[in-house]
């Protein structure tokens, strides 16, 4: 596309964060939906009528095939995120679609919230919270102390795995260590160990050794399920686990079985399977609900809702590569591009 058209652009889930600015000699024409039901025939709705979309921005509704087949006039798919694991990439190609998105769009941000949300585990942040502020407990019994269980360890004796060598992992890993923690990153799933690269430690020595789990790769066929029963089985007693990257990469059932079992300690998500997340959905909404009623499990799933991202800087970044995105594809150039 070049600048002498004025591309068509819908935004299907705008409740996320502000609309992009663009640049006032950019013309085009632009439609908002703040919410848009995640099923088919819906988002094809609302990417052909009453205008059909040239570019269509999402930030986690999905692009399927059915919706790339019916809507002949997208040429660009803008996701307003990092990840692209809800948009069908093969079927982009095979549709002729150019596909971008945002790269380190919130690390900063995503990178601060999963050290928050280790320390809610590590410290029992949450538990503490519960039982000190009906006022009866603390007094009563004078110290609860024994409600944390085993002694908890500082932050020099951790010892951290990293599962993911981006950007988001280099800054998880640069905080870990100015804590003095000790950390290390994983090599792929399934490498042999005279394959492992410089500067990374075989996965499966990481999983039986580790203190602490961040998980900052991509969800991808991969690394769908990477984390199940049999990681989990082979983790420390000790060992929490804190997801901030996509839901999937780790089988949300077997984790709860883990907890339940006692083979980790705790463990703590930004991200599920399926998003929103809720009673009906989700195994580990669930369960946490469940365990409201069992003294014994209180505080060791933690969960926030896919707001890790969520801060000034992120929205700014967002904001403006994503207009910036947009504009070079209509004038024939594509920033930011994953396929």
């Amino acid at each position: 596309m070049t600048q002498s058209t004025s591309p068509h652009i819908v935004r299907l889930d705008a409740i996320h964060c502000p609309d992009s600015t663009f640049n006032s000699t950019f013309k085009h024409t632009y439609a908002a939906y703040q919410k848009t039901p995640p099923t088919d025939d819906i988002i094809i709705q609302h990417l052909t009528s009453p205008k059909p979309a040239n570019v269509a921005i999402t930030t986690r509704i999905p692009i399927s095939e059915k919706t790339l087949a019916a809507c002949p006039d997208l040429k660009l798919v803008c996701a307003m995120a990092i990840g692209v694991d809800m948009i069908d990439l093969a079927a982009c190609k095979k549709y002729g679609v150019r596909v971008c998105n945002v790269p380190a769009a919130s690390n900063e941000s995503v990178a601060e919230h999963a050290i928050a949300l280790f320390f809610s585990l590590r410290r029992q942040v949450v538990r503490m919270h519960e039982l000190t502020f009906p006022g009866v407990d603390w007094p009563l019994r004078m110290s609860l102390k024994d409600e944390f269980g085993e002694c908890p360890g500082t932050c020099r004796e951790e010892i951290v795995t990293i599962l993911g060598g981006g950007e988001l992992g280099g800054r998880v890993a640069n905080i870990c260590k100015a804590l003095n923690m000790k950390v290390r990153f994983a090599e792929r799933k399934g490498v042999a160990a005279s394959e492992v690269r410089e500067g990374r430690m075989a996965f499966d020595e990481c999983i039986r050794s580790s203190t602490a789990f961040f998980l900052t790769l991509p969800l991808s066929p991969e690394t769908l399920n990477m984390i199940s029963s049999e990681e989990l089985a082979a983790m420390r007693s000790d060992a929490l686990i804190v997801n901030v990257a996509r839901g999937g990469i780790i089988n949300e059932e077997a984790l709860v079985e883990a907890l339940k079992k006692r083979q980790i300690l705790g463990a703590a998500t930004d991200v599920y399977f399926e998003e929103p997340a809720g009673l009906k959905n989700s195994t580990l909404v669930r369960a946490a609900n469940e365990w409201t009623k069992d003294d014994s499990m209180k505080g060791r799933l933690v969960l926030s809702p896919h707001l890790a991202w969520w801060a000034k800087s992120s929205i700014e970044k967002l904001r403006t590569t994503v207009a910036a995105n947009i504009e070079a594809w209509a004038g024939g150039e594509v920033k930011n591009e994953v396929l």
